[in-house]
């Protein structure tokens, strides 16, 4: 894999081009697993990373003519997992959302989220895997069952690969940050459902 010249690594904004499709790496659901997952694999791919402050969503998609896929993940899981890499990696002061929702505990993270940037996640998934479902990418996975959705995607591309290699890749990129920092209330677990009520129930989280 290579990355395009006079580009620099983001935080985010990676996609993966196959000869016959290109994954598009939603922040938190698992995309690093995929990169290591394809390369354990032996499948040809290049990484393609699209400018430091822009997302590589589906408006920055190359090949749109191509298989397109990605994954997605239960909303509250994904604030989990966001806060918990972020106090691990540190805030990035050149993004937008970091820079408006950071904090030090969950809680308040969730709330300055619920403040400033409302409906997060299904603003992000939409901004990836198409805004309805008509005008939905080729395959939406989800991180839950991960290996199982990758292997899926792989077939319906036609890509050849090696399934026990995929599976047999480990967890990579799993945060050290105790889960239990990052609890939920039920108030504030119910606010985020209703925010996030369009990812909800679109990709049959309820």
């Amino acid at each position: 894999m290579r990355t395009h010249p006079g580009t620099r690594i983001p935080e985010i904004g990676r996609v993966l081009i196959f000869d016959q499709a290109v994954f598009l790496h939603v922040p938190k659901t698992g995309g690093t697993w995929v990169k290591a997952a394809v390369t354990n694999a032996g499948i040809p791919c290049e990484e393609y990373v699209v400018d430091e402050d822009i997302h590589g969503d589906l408006s920055y998609c190359p090949h749109r003519d191509r298989f397109i896929f990605a994954f997605v993940r239960e909303p509250l899981t994904l604030y989990q997992a966001y806060w918990r890499f972020k106090m691990t990696a540190g805030w990035d002061q050149r993004n937008p959302f970091d820079e408006c929702c950071q904090a030090p505990v969950f809680t308040e993270f969730v709330e300055n989220v619920l403040r400033g940037e409302p409906a997060w996640c299904s603003r992000m998934f939409e901004d990836y895997v198409g805004r309805t479902r008509e005008e939905e990418i080729s395959f939406v996975g989800r991180f839950e069952s991960l290996a199982d959705d990758l292997v899926r995607a792989l077939r319906m591309a036609a890509i050849p690969f090696d399934e026990r290699a995929i599976r047999s890749t480990p967890p990579i990129n799993v945060s050290t940050v105790s889960r239990d920092l990052a609890r939920w209330t039920d108030d504030l677990a119910g606010r985020v459902r209703q925010s996030e009520r369009r990812a909800i129930e679109r990709f049959d989280y309820a």
